[in-house]
């Protein structure tokens, strides 16, 4: 029997399954709220406008266990949008790929090029750092399959979409 990659393990922990829609550490983005997170998680470290949005951002000794950063995005009616976590352990393409598949889109950050896998259907996108591991992960609500698939389908962030960082995203 082959042994169970520790960082699986974490992957598996702190991700939601693709066919079941799960929150994440007891948040579900679309549905949570600013509330919801402060009473999970106490007050955040930082709190920062992005646009509309209000981030509230734990780090350090307040990050949630098995991350260096959780970022909570919330939209002006007080409701968690979208979700980004950077992880403490060290997860490689492999075993993303035994989490959740062959990723159905993959693209790169524009200004540096480092690969992005994209899972809509699950609402997941995965960073990957330089050195082939994930940087980030950021949840938000699922979408829907579209019934004809094609080069155009949903899911991929708008060209110049806002990345972890502040990077942009290419189609």
């Amino acid at each position: 029997m082959r042994p169970v990659h520790p960082a699986l393990l974490v992957l598996v922990a702190l991700v939601p399954a693709l066919a079941v829609a799960r929150p994440w550490q007891g948040i579900q983005p679309g549905a949570s709220t600013q509330r919801d997170v402060v009473e999970r998680f106490g007050e955040p470290v930082t709190r920062a406008k992005r646009g509309a949005r209000t981030v509230l951002a734990y780090h350090g000794e307040h990050a949630p266990a098995g991350t260096r950063q959780a970022q909570f995005h919330v939209d002006p009616a007080g409701v968690v949008q979208e979700i980004t976590i950077f992880l403490t352990a060290q997860l490689d393409a492999e075993t993303v790929e035994g989490t959740y598949g062959k990723p159905p889109q993959r693209t790169f950050l524009e200004d540096t090029f480092q690969k992005v896998w994209l899972y809509p259907a699950a609402g997941v996108t995965v960073y990957f750092g330089k050195d082939g591991n994930v940087e980030a992960l950021t949840f938000s609500q699922g979408k829907a399959r579209p019934a004809a698939s094609g080069p155009s389908a949903g899911g991929a962030p708008a060209a110049g979409a806002a990345a972890p960082g502040g990077t942009q995203a290419a189609r």
